[in-house]
C-alpha cells in the first residue's frame, strides 16, 4: 500500500477511536433519559435522513475543490456536535432530532471524503487488502474504546463519567483536524453527473443497489438496538464495554483471517458462509433476549460479519475500476450511500411503526428476525453481479 493509504489508514484509526469512546455510550444516555426505544429509533432515523443529502453537497464541494474539503468538514461539525453535547449533557433527549440531524451532517461529510480517499489512494489488487486492515484496525480500535469508556463511566469520578468520555472524543476530533492536514488529494473537476447519482448505471451496478438498499435495513441498525438491549438486561455501562470489546476483539482477528483465506475466486463463497452464520446468530434473540443470547450474538456476528463485507466493500469499487469511471467514482459513491440510506431510513421507520401501532412484546424480537436476514436477501442480488467473474 502507498504512503497516502497507510495515513488514511491513521485517520481511519482516529476516527474510529473517537466514535467508539462515545457513541454507543450516546445511545445509552438516551435509553438512560427517556426509556423509549422511539426516542432512540428517532435520533438514528435523523442521522440516516441527512445523511445522503450532506453527501451530494460535500459531493459537489469536493468537486470544486477536493476530498479533504469535505473531510475537514465533517471532522469540524463532529467537534461542534460534541461540544454541544457536552453543553446540554442532562438534557440531550430534549434535543434528539437537532442532535441526530448534527451527527448526519458530520458523517455525511466525513464518510465521502473516506470513500473516495479510500478509492484513489487503492487500487483493485490491493483494495481487499486495505478493506481488511482497515476492518482490523477499527475492531482494535472499537476493542479499547468502550471499555475504556465504561470503566470511566463507572468509576465516575466526581459525578463526570460521562462529561469526561465526551471530552475526550472532542480532543480526538481536535487531532484529527490536525492530521488531516497531511493528506493531499488531487482536484476531482468542476461539474457533477447527477444522472450518475441517481440512475442504476449498468448490469452490475444496479445489483449492487438492490443489495444495499436491503442491506440497509440490517447494517447499523442491529448494531444500536443490541447495545441498548445489552443496558436494559443488565443495567450496567461496564457490560455494554465488555461485550463490545469481546466482538471487536473477535472482529479483528476475523478480518486477518479472512484476509488469509479468501482469495478473489472465493469471494462469493466467503459472502454466502457469513450471510448464512450470521442470520443463524440472530435466532437466539428471537427466542429470548437475555444476556447469554446477547452474547452468542456478538461473538458469532463479529466472527463472520467479515467474510461478508470485506467483498462486499470492495465490489463497488472494483466495478468502477473495471467500467473505467475512475472519473465519476465521485458520483458512484454518492449514488451508493444514497440507497444504503434508504435501506435503513425505511428499516427504522418500520421500527418506531411497530413500537408506536404494534403493542406486542416480542416485536423487538420479530423485528430483530427481520433485519437479521437481510444480509441474505442481498447475496441474492448480489450474486448475480458480473464483477466476481473478472
Amino acid at each position: 500500500m502507498s504512503k497516502k493509504a497507510k495515513l488514511l489508514l491513521t485517520v481511519s484509526a482516529l476516527f474510529t477511536l473517537a466514535m467508539g469512546i462515545s457513541n454507543v455510550f450516546l445511545n445509552i444516555l438516551l435509553w438512560k433519559e427517556s426509556k423509549n426505544f422511539i426516542v432512540l429509533a428517532e435520533y438514528n432515523l435523523m442521522q440516516y435522513m441527512f445523511l445522503p443529502i450532506t453527501f451530494i453537497f460535500a459531493g459537489w464541494l469536493s468537486k470544486r475543490k477536493n476530498g479533504i474539503w469535505s473531510l475537514r468538514l465533517g471532522i469540524l461539525f463532529f467537534i461542534i456536535l460534541f461540544g454541544l453535547i457536552l453543553l446540554f449533557q442532562d438534557k440531550i433527549s430534549n434535543f434528539v432530532l437537532i442532535f441526530g440531524i448534527l451527527f448526519g451532517v458530520a458523517a455525511g461529510f466525513y464518510w465521502l471524503a473516506f470513500h473516495v480517499l479510500s478509492f484513489d489512494f487503492t487500487s483493485t489488487e490491493n483494495r481487499d487488502t486495505f478493506n481488511g486492515y482497515n476492518g482490523s484496525i477499527a475492531g482494535i480500535c472499537g476493542a479499547v474504546a468502550p471499555i475504556s469508556s465504561a470503566y470511566i463511566i463507572n468509576k465516575n469520578v466526581l459525578g463526570m463519567g460521562y462529561t469526561i468520555v465526551f471530552s475526550i472524543s472532542l480532543l480526538l476530533f481536535v487531532v484529527l483536524i490536525l492530521v488531516s492536514f497531511l493528506l493531499k488529494a488531487e482536484y476531482y473537476g468542476r461539474k457533477m453527473d447527477f444522472k450518475k447519482i441517481i440512475g442504476t448505471n449498468s448490469h452490475d451496478w444496479s445489483f449492487l443497489r438492490k443489495g444495499l438498499f436491503t442491506w440497509g435495513f440490517r447494517d447499523v441498525i442491529i448494531g444500536f438496538l443490541i447495545f441498548v438491549l445489552v443496558f436494559k438486561t443488565t443495567g450496567s455501562e461496564w457490560s455494554v464495554g465488555t461485550f463490545s470489546l469481546i466482538g471487536s476483539l473477535i472482529s479483528s482477528v476475523a478480518f486477518v483471517i479472512e484476509q488469509k483465506l479468501v482469495k478473489p475466486k472465493s469471494r462469493l463463497k466467503s459472502m454466502l458462509a457469513g450471510a448464512g452464520l450470521m442470520f443463524l446468530a440472530v435466532w437466539g434473540l428471537v427466542v429470548n433476549i437475555s444476556y447469554g443470547t446477547l452474547l452468542l450474538f456478538i461473538i458469532m456476528d463479529s466472527a463472520f460479519l467479515p467474510f461478508f463485507m470485506v467483498p462486499f466493500s470492495s465490489a463497488g469499487f472494483n466495478i468502477i475500476s473495471l467500467q473505467h469511471q475512475e472519473d465519476l467514482r465521485l458520483e458512484y459513491i454518492i449514488n451508493k450511500e444514497i440507497i444504503l440510506n434508504m435501506g435503513r431510513v425505511v428499516s427504522l421507520l418500520i421500527l418506531i411503526g411497530l413500537l408506536w401501532f404494534v403493542k406486542y412484546d416480542r416485536s423487538l424480537n420479530y423485528f430483530l428476525l427481520f433485519i437479521g436476514c437481510a444480509q441474505i436477501i442481498a447475496l441474492y442480488f448480489l450474486k448475480k453481479m458480473r464483477v466476481w467473474r473478472m
